[in-house]
């Protein structure tokens, strides 16, 4: 997704968000889970889950954006879910592109640990040619809890090392 777009898209996500909070934090709702939970017995939970992809007719193919619910197990309180992926951008032949990090920026298809896995299965884009990993702040493209930088691409907190030839800085 362009960053534009993405830029309008990201409020109404957070809004979409706080409405889901609030249904999912209904007390009637977390009662019908938890008895739910208890009827379907030890060793299995149940989830609610409220899920907004955006899908292309184009690449044919769905981008998940906001993935969130509330999941129980019998004898537990119910408890908040979050299965988003950090967005990450990227350089591509159009431009530049903003998708969760387990997505490929050109198809969308799925596509964890391009580090180590530097060709998506879907369309064969390859990391370090047809896209790069944009760094536009400190933030360890890996683990993104360390820094890196131009001057010191070593990430101190998970070791990885930035490799000009997969990712540019902007």
């Amino acid at each position: 997704m362009d960053p534009d777009t993405f830029n309008q898209v990201e409020p109404l996500l957070d809004k979409i968000a706080e409405v889901a909070e609030k249904q999912l934090a209904g007390s009637e709702l977390q009662r019908l889970l938890s008895e739910l939970s208890k009827v379907v017995g030890e060793g299995k939970s149940v989830n609610i889950t409220f899920h907004v992809d955006v899908f292309d007719d184009k690449r044919e193919r769905a981008l998940p954006l906001l993935n969130t619910g509330l999941s129980a197990f019998p004898g537990k309180e119910p408890f908040r879910t979050w299965g988003d992926s950090t967005l990450q951008r990227y350089v591509v032949q159009d431009g530049i592109q903003v998708v969760p990090h387990d997505r490929c920026p050109v198809c969308w298809g799925e596509w964890d640990f391009k580090f180590k896995h530097p060709s998506c299965k879907s369309c064969g884009a390859t990391l370090g040619k047809e896209c790069k990993v944009l760094l536009d702040t400190d933030e360890c493209p890996y683990c993104q809890e360390g820094k890196v930088t131009m001057t010191k691409p070593r990430c101190k907190q998970c070791g990885f090392q930035v490799d000009p030839k997969t990712a540019v800085w902007g």
